[in-house]
């Protein structure tokens, strides 16, 4: 029996075996077994297709699949068969993640390689680039010629157990291919090749690195255009912490610049942080027939427990909600995606609501559910809401306005969730620095189980974070340090 065969009767014998109390319900995550970094996100076939890091035997990292769904609406998924396996010497250690593309009809996915001949010494990985292909988009057949880009293509400058998470494009005639790359010095950057057929590669030059001075490795690289603006996305290993930014052990950051591929160049002029909360790595873009360039990230954290899999569910991870991108003001804002709301019911609507103190509000309660609000301070410093309630357990947000920082705290939310080795400020908050409008604050929050994604004026900032309360807990209070105004508030349930 072939890998992927073995793959998918496995998943088929055993999905039904996973515990549901942490299922969420309107977001991407495994049938069962563990997911991690989305691929191929893309728009084939007029339907939206993504792939995604897959590991079905156990609910913690192992040998790379590719699982697949599908969607019309970037909503509800469809589970379709594992799209690729590692079953070729050249992806015999997994296979890692990589980006999609259209051609004649045709799907090709392109991603990395994992081979590793000695696992006692990890400077013996080597990492190559291949490619497979669909007619439908569901059945995939890996290239003769793979590896398409291996390491005997790299500069002297790269080493060769870190080249990996191709990004897939097309210029012109030409396809490019951005991959992340480790430079000799320990530092990231991004390496450009080229092709004319997606089987003969060429290298063309470095397009940027850090030169030390932004984390490590370089994963999953991103480049698009919004508008005038050229766009990098990418998550570097180990990116010190700057005050409020970068406090996860791994980061993902955005530049805005000027990009010639062609000449191999990256001018930024704006480096800023993705998402500012605990749970958000990997991000990757895709445009699709409405001119959208729509991202999706992976929710959940290296080296963070996850309890759905600690305590023997079965599963981890899972994908946000899948944003909008837009560049407004030199800043990168993510807008929660248009079709979400086909999906809110039971509405419950305020106007004008004061709190002085700590308020609930009839309702207003939920697991799976969207909240909207804008909210006047008065003269208020603090406004907050604490979610997931019950009578021992509460998740915290609040805006402080003297700080000028939107705080999320998830240290009384359940089960005890952190990285080790952190500093005690940032083991279970994070904090966004973002000003009020008008002395307004406007926030959409999305509750689903054991997440929750915060949209912040309009999408300027996000944080996005796991929580796993008690199933008991579904509570939403309100609380203030002085008069503040509750202009406007809608609760949905998302169905």
């Amino acid at each position: 029996m072939s890998k992927l065969s073995k793959a998918q009767e496995y998943i088929l014998k055993n999905k039904d075996k996973v515990n549901s109390e942490y299922r969420l319900k309107y977001h991407v995550m495994p049938e069962i077994g563990w997911i991690n970094d989305p691929n191929g996100f893309c728009y084939y076939n007029g339907e939206y297709h993504l792939f995604y890091q897959y590991y079905p035997y156990d609910s913690q990292w192992g040998p790379m699949h590719w699982g697949h769904v599908k969607s019309n609406d970037l909503v509800k998924w469809e589970y379709l068969p594992v799209a690729l396996a590692p079953d070729m010497y050249y992806d015999a250690g997994g296979c890692f993640s990589g980006t999609a593309i259209e051609d004649d009809g045709k799907l090709y996915l392109m991603y990395t390689g994992n081979t590793n001949p000695d696992l006692e010494k990890p400077e013996n990985i080597r990492q190559i680039q291949n490619i497979a292909v669909s007619e439908d988009g569901i059945e995939f057949t890996k290239l003769p010629s793979n590896p398409v880009i291996d390491t005997k293509a790299l500069p002297g400058s790269a080493l060769p157990q870190d080249f990996r998470d191709p990004k897939i494009l097309k210029h012109g005639e030409d396809f490019y291919s951005i991959v992340g790359s480790r430079n000799i010095d320990g530092s990231g950057q991004l390496l450009v090749y080229k092709s004319k057929d997606l089987s003969q590669w060429t290298y063309v030059g470095v397009l940027m690195k850090s030169n030390n001075k932004l984390g490590k490795m370089w994963e999953c690289p991103d480049l698009f255009s919004i508008g005038d603006t050229d766009v990098v996305l990418m998550s570097p290993q180990f990116l010190e912490r700057d005050g409020d930014k970068y406090c996860n052990v791994h980061s993902s950051v955005y530049f805005l610049g000027e990009c010639d591929i062609e000449s191999c160049s990256f001018k930024p002029f704006v480096i800023d942080e993705i998402d500012g909360g605990f749970d958000f790595y990997a991000p990757q873009t895709m445009a699709d027939a409405k001119g959208r360039r729509i991202m999706i990230a992976w929710m959940q954290m290296w080296d963070m427990t996850i309890p759905s899999s600690e305590q023997g569910h079965g599963w981890a991870g899972a994908m946000t909600l899948p944003r909008e991108l837009k560049v407004i003001d030199n800043k990168l804002y993510q807008i929660p995606i248009e079709e979400i709301k086909r999906y809110r019911g039971n509405n419950i609507e305020y106007k004008d609501i004061v709190v002085t103190n700590s308020l609930a509000l009839e309702g207003v309660e939920g697991k799976h559910i969207e909240l909207e609000m804008e909210i006047d301070f008065l003269d208020a410093n603090v406004f907050g809401l604490k979610i997931f309630k019950d009578e021992e357990h509460e998740t915290v947000m609040y805006y402080d306005k003297k700080e000028a920082k939107f705080v999320f705290d998830r240290s009384k939310n359940g089960q005890d969730i952190f990285a080790s080795g952190v500093e005690d400020d940032i083991k279970y908050a994070r904090r966004v620095g973002i000003n009020l409008k008008d002395n307004k604050l406007k926030l959409r929050v999305f509750i689903d189980t054991i997440s929750i994604e915060v949209f912040i004026q309009d999408g300027e900032k996000t944080l996005t974070s796991t929580v796993y309360p008690n199933s008991s807990a579904k509570g939403i209070e309100f609380y203030s340090d002085a008069e503040v105004l509750i202009k406007e508030l809608n609760k949905w349930e998302i169905k």
